[in-house]
């Protein structure tokens, strides 16, 4: 695989003002330690949300009273905001706070992780390559956007695919990522994996896959690979992105990936709070 090395994102992906200009078509709401938030609207309630498809945040969280403060003050009846991970949420009610986590794999200086795979994972990494599985890079938004629509039709997980073909043209031309795709031994796309490059980590961001016998070795053979570019441009973790499937997350559990928390702060004004408390009960959960 020919590639030109990746570099770091000067700051996060996740509070980059273009990844919410993407994703709504609006003008993200900068605050505090240049947190941004999404402008949007969350069933028919204006909101500030952590922006659409960013797994979690990335802000300083010292003197995060001030971002606290800051969003009280909005106008818009409805604020989700993500905390770093590791990070805890001191912000007292009205706001409610629910926890989650991702799952990070980290290795020391000179390693690349791999050596904490188990045996069998690493033998369907070669088990792929007997099978004619290949691992290329992909600029195609269009193949790109099919594979990751299939994951989210099969889950049932709603998407809005203009925004997201907009989100993975602005990602696909950037130096901080790394789009991988399995292809077959007929050159068919099955399985991709889209890598973002924060500081010292990389992230497993989107990822897709034609279900068919191969789809389970083509995904570790992509996760293999993606480690190994993080690694070779000096990371020093991966990020699999976490899950609330359980079984998804015994998955990245297997490869030696640590469970890691992250918080979701939510602060919501009357008389909205009793309609969404209906319509998006997992807000309140």
């Amino acid at each position: 695989m020919n590639m030109i090395t990746p570099t770091q994102h000067p700051t996060s992906w996740y509070m980059d003002p273009d990844w919410c200009r993407m994703t709504t078509s609006q003008e993200p709401w900068v605050g505090p330690h240049a947190i941004a938030l999404a402008k949007s609207s969350v069933k028919g309630v204006p909101s500030l949300i952590t922006p659409p498809w960013a797994l979690h945040s990335e802000w300083e969280v010292e003197g995060s009273d001030q971002v606290r403060e800051a969003l009280e003050k909005q106008e818009r009846a409805l604020v989700v905001i993500d905390f770093p991970l590791g990070e805890s949420c001191t912000w007292k009610k009205p706001w409610h706070v629910q926890e989650n986590h991702t799952r990070i794999l980290r290795w020391n200086p000179g390693e690349t992780g791999l050596s904490q795979w188990p045996k069998h994972r690493l033998k369907q990494v070669r088990k792929a390559n007997s099978k004619g599985i290949t691992i290329e890079l992909s600029e195609n938004i269009e193949e790109v956007l099919a594979l990751h629509q299939m994951a989210r039709k099969r889950k049932s997980i709603a998407s809005d695919e203009a925004a997201l073909r907009r989100l993975f043209n602005f990602v696909l031309n950037s130096p901080h990522q790394t789009s991988l795709i399995a292809r077959d031994d007929q050159g068919n796309a099955i399985a991709n994996a889209i890598i973002l490059h924060n500081r010292g980590r990389s992230i497993y961001a989107f990822g897709g896959q034609k279900r068919s016998a191969l789809s389970s070795l083509a995904t570790v053979s992509l996760l293999h690979k993606a480690i190994e570019i993080a690694a070779n441009m000096g990371q020093l973790s991966f990020d699999f992105g976490g899950s609330r499937d359980h079984g998804v997350d015994r998955f990245y559990a297997e490869f030696g990936a640590e469970k890691v928390c992250k918080q979701r702060a939510i602060y919501c004004r009357k008389p909205q709070q009793w309609w969404l408390k209906v319509v998006r009960p997992d807000l309140f959960a």
